[in-house]
């Protein structure tokens, strides 16, 4: 290996020589523990050098999210769900809301979360804020920048919301190359992570490409966090988490209307198997493959990306089980519905024998399907179902 590096750097005289490694001794290599500023059961999410981005509709209440997990952040609490190992220095450049608004938001989670004189001090040390809006692209702002980031020395540094620090076309890929550039140049001098809060399209996703304009910072950001209200759960909103360094999840956050500027993790109700479900198990075999899973979801209109959340609501209901890896198996046997009512099939060789699986408690299944079996002693056919469907919801 030392021949081959001598020969490059004898064949590369004058040039900068590029830090080589192989990739059987670099899994083993001892390398400095990372700083993660933000975890999860998942996963981290924020580290130090990392870029997150948090994006909603506008008035949504990105802002006041966002402060409840700075609070968190700064008084070195967990929040929201995230865990959060120490207290943090934040400066956040605040460039959307007005002095008075600020005032009485922080003042309202100050008296909320400040419980004594200790997390009081916290706040006052490592959560301060800037009233202003400037372009990050343009030098001699980057020299004011770097001037107090060096006074100030933050471990995370937010920008709310990026428009307002951001001079360029949002849809321009070259623009906001050039942004992140200048943002990536602050990370590597300072060792800081970066928050950006961006809105999203006319057309809101909830995937890492849910900020509007050029997708250049998704793709450069460490984490996405795309923050929308719950359509199927009012008073309920999501905040969906792709990154690169944990896996893809979903939390769910609610909060009160006497106390609008706080955010509590809640707990989602569980989604009930519903008709469709339903009626994609009747069509399928015992054991069965994720992929005829999909195959038979696709052509109810399910998109294949929501699969594994179809296949972990039926898990839960109790309707499957997992067997291995893309392998699952019907707990409950499902007659194959033609119609809607007066349903006879046969089901045994023995009219004496019956068994009757019945449907786990709180599977709902219950609420969906009512059967009413009825043998007939001296029949072929040997059982009748008479079968009403009804809803879920």
């Amino acid at each position: 290996m030392s021949s081959i590096i001598q020969e490059i750097k004898e064949a590369a005289k004058g040039f900068r020589f590029w830090q080589v490694e192989n990739v059987v001794d670099f899994p083993d290599k001892e390398l400095p523990q990372c700083d993660v500023i933000l975890a999860s059961e998942h996963g981290e999410v924020l580290t130090a050098g990392g870029i997150l981005q948090l994006t909603g509709k506008g008035k949504l209440g990105k802002s006041t999210l966002l402060l409840n997990i700075l609070f968190g952040l700064a008084t070195g609490r967990d929040s929201l769900g995230f865990s959060i190992s120490k207290p943090r220095r934040v400066v956040y450049l605040n460039g959307e809301n007005s002095i008075r608004t600020m005032q009485v938001r922080l003042r309202l989670l100050r008296d909320y979360f400040c419980i004594d004189d200790e997390q009081a001090e916290l706040l006052r040390t490592n959560l301060l804020f800037v009233n202003g809006r400037f372009s990050l692209q343009k030098s001699h702002v980057l020299k004011d920048v770097r001037g107090n980031l060096a006074e100030l020395k933050p471990e995370v540094l937010v920008i709310d919301p990026l428009k307002n620090f951001y001079s360029g076309e949002e849809n321009s890929a070259d623009d906001m190359r050039t942004f992140v550039t200048a943002l990536r140049a602050l990370v590597d001098e300072f060792g800081i992570a970066v928050c950006i809060v961006h809105h999203t399209g006319k057309n809101q996703r909830t995937d890492i490409y849910s900020g509007r304009g050029s997708s250049l910072l998704a793709d450069d950001a460490e984490t996405t966090i795309a923050f929308y209200e719950d359509s199927d759960n009012k008073g309920f909103f999501n905040l969906s988490v792709t990154g690169r360094n944990c896996d893809e999840f979903t939390q769910s956050v609610i909060k009160q209307p006497e106390q609008w500027y706080l955010f509590s993790l809640a707990d989602k109700p569980e989604p009930k198997p519903d008709h469709t479900l339903i009626e994609i198990l009747q069509t399928l075999p015992v054991q069965f493959k994720t992929a005829e899973f999909e195959e038979a979801a696709h052509s109810k209109g399910i998109k294949r990306s929501t699969c594994f959340e179809k296949l972990k609501v039926l898990e839960d209901g109790g309707l499957i089980t997992r067997v291995k890896r893309g392998i699952y198996e019907k707990i409950v046997q499902f007659p194959k519905v033609s119609g809607q009512t007066g349903l006879t099939e046969p089901m045994s060789e023995n009219p004496q024998v019956v068994q009757i699986v019945q449907p786990p408690e709180g599977s709902g299944l219950t609420e969906y399907l009512t059967e009413s079996v009825q043998i007939v002693q001296n029949s072929p056919e040997c059982i009748q179902r008479t079968i009403e469907q009804g809803r879920l919801f």
